[in-house]
């Protein structure tokens, strides 16, 4: 009989080589027909970060490993794994103009006091992605001041917990998609959207000047950048977009612990964001189904049909940590629903 494939969310899923796949709090990137997962590489264990790894697939179902894209090693030196440097939560999106791979990233150290941006290019999905620099992107001070554990005040408001969103735009006019970086900011209160550059290397500036220090200020930005989710302490951004409209699913902040997860809808990208509540339907431990989200992928996007991608955290056995990849739909009214299936493929998409 054939051995017709299908997702099994929660538990181990090998590689073309037999191992555990370890791309965890990361994104797909699709191109030229290839799905590139990339994600953080955690088979040595928190502490042993390895750095940023990457998989390819034609089916969704197999993945063939790619080796270690962005070492830690090749990270600066207060990032280096000796030094408790940490690359999380790794996006790559392609721009057509520079025909360069790009990946940003939250780069930490023990005690996420660090909590910056990292930016790093490649000519190759499958890398070697150089490190360009790190830094934060927007100096705000917040109603209730600054963040002192991250020293917002002195570096910039705070970088964790973040995503990268193309859209179908062309702010530029030279026929690449505006980009945008979504992350949590003010020490984990409030999330924060900004519009990237037309290289997607930095973030978008009013006057086109280069990436600039110090950090740019709310009126450098102009237009370009939103404050979400005002001191709702909302995490693991994941965006993604549905007959015009922008969807945005989000954590609470509870660790390693999961949570119920929340949906968003706004009519543009940089909000205002509705929410609308928990997606998950039959979930009644209230825990995603014990997960926490990091990427969706479309399928039939015309008729609001995607994969939702969730990480389950295992802290003692990191590298091992499964995935929970589970149907996303929406409904004619814009509901979001994600339901729980021990096994299912994508003909249960169409």
């Amino acid at each position: 009989m054939e051995n017709v494939p299908c997702f099994k969310p929660g538990k181990i899923w090998p590689d073309n080589k037999g191992k555990h796949i370890s791309a965890h709090g990361g994104g797909i990137l699709f191109h030229k027909g290839i799905y590139y997962w990339y994600g953080e590489d955690n088979s040595e264990g928190y502490l042993n970060n390895v750095g940023v790894s990457c998989y390819s697939s034609t089916d969704l179902y197999n993945w063939k490993h790619e080796g270690t894209v962005l070492k830690q090693e090749d990270m600066p030196e207060e990032l280096q794994g000796e030094n408790n440097g940490r690359i999380e939560r790794p996006k790559v999106i392609y721009n057509a103009k520079t025909n360069k791979f790009v990946m940003w990233m939250h780069a930490e150290r023990s005690g996420y006091a660090f909590s910056s941006a990292g930016v790093a290019i490649s000519d190759s999905p499958v890398g070697p992605f150089e490190f360009l620099f790190y830094d934060r992107p927007v100096l705000f001070e917040p109603e209730e001041g600054f963040d002192e554990h991250t020293n917002e005040k002195e570096l910039g408001n705070s970088f964790r917990d973040m995503h990268l969103f193309v859209d179908n735009m062309d702010s530029y006019g030279d026929g690449v998609n505006d980009a945008y970086v979504f992350y949590s900011s003010e020490g984990n209160l409030t999330m924060y959207i900004v519009r990237l550059n037309a290289d997607y290397t930095w973030i978008d500036l009013t006057d086109n000047s280069a990436r600039i220090r110090p950090q740019c200020t709310k009126e450098q930005l102009g237009d370009v950048w939103s404050r979400q989710f005002i001191r709702k302490m909302r995490e693991a951004p994941t965006p993604f977009k549905y007959q015009d409209k922008y969807y945005l699913i989000t954590s609470a902040c509870t660790g390693w612990k999961p949570n119920p997860a929340e949906y968003a809808i706004a009519d543009s990208v940089l909000g205002e964001y509705v929410t609308l509540g928990d997606p998950c339907e039959g979930d009644q431990e209230g825990t995603t189904f014990y997960s926490q989200s990091t990427y969706v992928i479309p399928i039939d996007e015309e008729n609001g049909k995607f994969i939702y991608i969730g990480d389950r955290w295992t802290p003692d056995e990191l590298g091992k940590s499964p995935y929970v990849w589970l149907p996303l739909t929406i409904d004619d009214n814009g509901k979001v629903t994600i339901k729980w299936y021990d096994e299912w493929s994508l003909t249960d998409l169409k």
